[in-house]
């Protein structure tokens, strides 16, 4: 799109809370949230993973001041879930940003979905 390169550093030194998403295949090949996580990676060398996933977690959920019910997962917080797969053996934040099969399950409002489109088309 010619913009100019996202001022990542400076803004995250500014105490600017960063929000990583996708919205729309006008901007990107697909709406997978971790194809967003890859990418933002390879263009910001200076964050850990852990720090990707915060921006995709806890940070939307102060952005919508809601970050007393969303964002992690704890007793009495709001949350859908995915299950992806987990070598035991890397860095489970590095696995999470890296990961590109189908989502094994997911939940949604307290309710297990197997094997549905919807969850195939999460980690593309």
């Amino acid at each position: 799109f010619g913009h100019s390169r996202f001022p990542f550093e400076r803004l995250r030194a500014l105490g600017f809370n960063i929000c990583l998403g996708t919205d729309s295949l006008a901007s990107n090949e697909n709406l997978s949230l971790f194809a967003e996580m890859r990418a933002f990676q390879q263009s910001e060398a200076g964050i850990s993973p852990d720090g990707i996933l915060e921006m995709v977690t806890v940070n939307p959920a102060m952005a919508l001041h809601q970050e007393s019910v969303l964002g992690r997962i704890r007793r009495g917080f709001r949350a859908d879930l995915i299950s992806i797969p987990w070598s035991g053996s890397g860095n489970v934040f590095d696995e999470i940003v890296a990961f590109k099969e189908p989502v094994a399950w997911m939940l949604v409002n307290g309710k297990q979905k197997l094997n549905t489109p919807d969850t195939a088309k999460l980690s593309r």
